[in-house]
């Protein structure tokens, strides 16, 4: 058994306190810190305090802005060498419309692309899971359905976890039930975004079905969110909607599922990208990518979370999910 991280294979028992969701390109930096990319001690700082806040192993799954790209993933690997904590990168193409990117509209040979770019996304790196895979808001357009169904059957090939993407926490029981009639490993399927629909009811249909869910976008309390089908209203004004999601919803929730003995198959992140840290200066902006351990991880607990199940959601459950044999 081992894990991929963009510096080659680790002992699973080695990533510690793991961030399952989380985004440490140039794209989302430029948009957090103002930087053109150019300058890795940005990224650097940006990422240093996760060692601090005793995180051993984040998951970047931007795989979307790498696809093909080796100088990117040369950054990538030139990064996880300067900070003290493990890197897994994902592999995917994300939703529409960027799936048009994959070049393919048919099934076997998506099955085959996703097979090969695992195994080198760029300048020797090795995937370390799928993801982040995802569908649109309130529907799975066809070739959203095309893809989970092509990256179920790779999953099948190597072994690799698959993190999807819920726009707004819809659709996730949806999800499970395509992977998993493609033959998808239930236990290492991760259904993404679930604590924007934070809903006990929902979130135990999707935990029916045999699947692990996250909790990963703590700290995004606002966020702006572009209405589907307004971009092409033309110049000018265009529809938005200014989305909100309280942290203590999140916490209250999570607590819940926690008491009804679901621990076991629940991970947690912050999905820190772009400009959405300025949205969030209280949470996200002040503290980083520390966020989740100094701030989350002492809330769930004075929310009755036992210490147990904090390990479990941040050590036990990755440890599982991206072992590959």
């Amino acid at each position: 058994m081992h894990v991929e991280t963009v510096l080659g294979p680790i002992e699973p028992e080695q990533l510690g306190r793991v961030l399952m969701h989380e985004h440490v390109d140039a794209i989302a930096l430029e948009g957090l810190y103002g930087s053109d990319g150019a300058d890795s001690q940005v990224a650097v700082m940006a990422l240093e305090v996760l060692e601090k806040g005793g995180i051993g192993t984040i998951v970047d799954l931007t795989g979307r802005s790498r696809v093909e790209s080796n100088h990117a993933m040369a950054g990538l690997v030139a990064l996880g060498q300067s900070i003290g904590p493990h890197m897994v990168a994902g592999f995917a193409y994300y939703k529409d419309p960027w799936l048009e990117r994959a070049g393919a509209d048919d099934l076997s040979t998506l099955t085959d692309l996703y097979v090969e770019r695992a195994s080198d996304m760029g300048n020797g790196v090795k995937a370390g899971i799928y993801g982040e895979i995802g569908t649109s808001l309130d529907e799975i357009t066809p070739r959203e359905e095309l893809h989970l169904r092509a990256v179920a059957r790779a999953q099948t090939k190597t072994g690799l976890a698959i993190s999807t993407h819920c726009t707004l926490g819809t659709m996730g029981v949806e999800q499970a039930r395509i992977l998993l009639s493609e033959g998808a490993d239930p236990a290492k399927l991760v259904i993404g975004h679930l604590d924007l629909s934070p809903d006990i009811h929902y979130l135990e249909a999707v935990l029916a079905t045999g699947v692990n869910l996250a909790f990963d976008t703590f700290g995004k309390e606002w966020f702006d969110y572009r209405v589907p089908g307004s971009e092409s209203d033309g110049p000018g004004e265009f529809v938005k909607w200014t989305y909100y999601r309280a942290d203590d919803d999140r916490i209250a929730a999570l607590a819940e599922l926690c008491t009804r003995g679901y621990d076991d198959r629940i991970v947690l992140s912050s999905d820190m990208s772009g400009s959405e840290a300025w949205f969030n200066p209280g949470t996200h902006g002040k503290h980083g990518y520390s966020y989740l351990p100094s701030v989350v991880v002492p809330r769930l607990e004075e929310a009755g979370v036992p210490r147990t199940s904090v390990n479990r959601m941040l050590v036990e459950n990755p440890r599982r999910i991206l072992a590959i044999r």
